[in-house]
């Protein structure tokens, strides 16, 4: 993409190490940039934090190889509701505006199954380390995280920065 081709002429930038990450609104930019076939070949990983695609938008990777991804949900956000975990339904906010995305579940599901994972069965849990963050996941991560992680935390419509970018920074160090 040109705004990173910009900054490598006068930056140090691991072209192959481009990562994405955004919350809310930025969270949703993300997914689009991973499924936009002219972006992805810019980015390694995404995480986006509290968002998810709108309704409708469940594409794979924009990418043959796929794409790692942490997707960081509260479990009681009303603006961006994850909803239920292996519900592949769309979630409709409850903060009094009426948006609709798709599902934590669908979405994770549908990049998990691009990269070969066995999307049959529930997601198994994934310890991250944080004792208050249920992450799962439909690949085996071996040694390694997954490539594709589903976390979500009992919180609403916030980033709780202290936590969760060490987590995405982590992240991105285990898929260079």
């Amino acid at each position: 993409m040109s705004l990173v081709a910009a900054a490598s002429q006068s930056l140090c930038i691991d072209a192959g190490r481009v990562y994405a990450v955004g919350g809310s609104n930025g969270a949703m930019f993300t997914w689009e940039l991973r499924q936009n076939e002219v972006s992805a070949r810019t980015f390694r990983a995404i995480a986006p934090l509290i968002g998810l695609p709108h309704r409708g938008y469940l594409w794979p990777p924009g990418r043959t190889d796929g794409m790692p991804v942490l997707l960081i949900t509260g479990t009681r956000d009303r603006a961006v509701p994850p909803g239920a975990w292996e519900d592949d339904a769309s979630t409709t906010t409850s903060d009094g505006d009426v948006y609709y995305y798709t599902g934590a579940t669908a979405i994770t599901r549908v990049w998990a199954g691009a990269l070969g994972c066995d999307t049959g069965v529930a997601a198994a849990p994934v310890d991250v380390g944080l004792p208050d963050l249920d992450c799962r996941s439909y690949c085996d991560g071996g040694e390694a995280w997954p490539p594709v992680l589903d976390c979500r935390a009992e919180m609403g419509h916030t980033y709780l920065l202290r936590w969760s970018w060490p987590l995405v920074l982590d992240f991105f160090d285990r898929h260079p």
